[in-house]
């Protein structure tokens, strides 16, 4: 990589914001090219508290400033999703490099007007669909196209959450509202489904129903009811590009889990998730395999036998990335990301990227709404 720095400014970058705090921050602390020049929250005291602890030197309560310091080459953007569109067009605007969370925006409109703009501008931009940088994501992938298991049969993928049903919290009651456009669907289904393509290839046909079996949640700490008009069961059912059968079922409310399972002619593929919490991009991921014994007269292998299989970064393979946890796969992201910034090359996950996922969202929704089958 080209020895050089970025300076990034990050807005929602406040030690109180739990996300930033455990994934940015410190993927940017330990990476060897990213220096965090700002900071940026919604008040000013917060700002220049958390600036202070990170070490940079600028503190904003306007993402628009931020943007436009001379100081910054490059924008995170870790708030909360509505507010999404506002910070990252003002980025664009001022000619930055944009890493914003996923989803990339409130709505496919937002999410449209956002590809088209960066597109435009010229400028290098990435969304945080990181469950891809996981190295059992990517060596699920690698088995199914080198033929381990022959050819997909079936695909089947379970994401489960206790969140996002009958109880919430103050911080995430507005993922309740579906106008905010951060719910089951485009977080915990969004995630996995791009994982999900990654490892087996695109949709090209579905058919959907979304389920509301919570009316309202419970805010925890005051005991208020909240109205609720998001889907808490979602089934999804259709082909991939190469015509493998594909069935998902995404649940809120209910004990966690996160499985994909790939049967193929030669065997079984199972992707499983330690300690979930029902989100695939938190890594902390188990891959197994079953391979068939080609001797055996009924085509199985003895006793169905799954195998652990070990993964470990191969060495120098980037920066000091943390062992696991959240923070993984965001530092891995951030690694794509700055490299593609520093060589002009384009492997990060981008905005046009996200937009194919919001549409992909949007025909979920359109096939539970009309009870069709859709085809493209």
């Amino acid at each position: 990589m080209v020895k050089k720095k970025i300076r990034v400014g990050v807005v929602g970058g406040s030690m109180n914001n739990k996300w930033a705090s455990q994934t940015h921050i410190p993927a940017l602390l330990k990476h060897p090219n990213l220096d965090i020049a700002a900071v940026g929250t919604s008040r000013m005291e917060s700002a220049r508290q958390s600036a202070e602890e990170v070490g940079a030197v600028l503190a904003f309560d306007d993402a628009k400033k931020l943007a436009a310091s001379e100081d910054v080459d490059m924008v995170v953007v870790s708030i909360k999703v509505p507010h999404h569109y506002g910070a990252v067009m003002a980025a664009i605007q001022e000619g930055k490099h944009i890493f914003c969370e996923w989803p990339l925006g409130a709505n496919t409109t937002e999410a449209a007007e956002m590809a088209k703009v960066a597109e435009k501008a010229g400028i290098h931009h990435a969304v945080g669909l990181q469950a891809r940088q996981d190295l059992e994501v990517q060596t699920m992938k690698k088995l199914v196209e080198n033929g381990t298991i022959g050819e997909i049969l079936s695909c089947h993928m379970q994401v489960a959450t206790r969140t996002k049903g009958g109880r919430t919290d103050q911080d995430t009651a507005y993922l309740l509202n579906r106008a905010n456009g951060a719910n089951l669907l485009t977080i915990n289904g969004g995630h996995a489904l791009d994982a999900l393509q990654y490892i087996v290839g695109e949709f090209r046909e579905l058919s959907a129903i979304t389920s509301s079996r919570y009316s309202e949640s419970i805010i925890q700490e005051t005991g208020e009811v909240i109205p609720k008009d998001t889907a808490d069961q979602i089934l999804i059912h259709g082909l991939s590009e190469k015509g493998a059968p594909i069935s998902v079922h995404i649940q809120g409310g209910i004990n966690p889990k996160f499985e994909i399972e790939i049967q193929g002619k030669k065997g079984v593929l199972r992707l499983t998730q330690k300690s979930t919490l029902g989100h695939v991009q938190f890594g902390n991921l188990t891959l197994e395999k079953l391979v068939y014994d080609p001797s055996s007269k009924q085509g199985y292998a003895p006793n169905d036998a799954f195998e652990h299989i070990s993964i470990s970064a191969e060495p120098n393979s980037g920066p000091d990335f943390p062992k696991e946890g959240v923070t993984l796969n965001v530092a891995k992201a951030h690694h794509v990301f700055a490299k593609d910034i520093l060589t002009d090359t384009r492997f990060a996950p981008d905005f046009n990227h996200a937009l194919k996922l919001h549409q992909l969202l949007d025909l979920i929704e359109e096939s539970a709404a009309t009870g069709k089958k859709i085809v493209w």
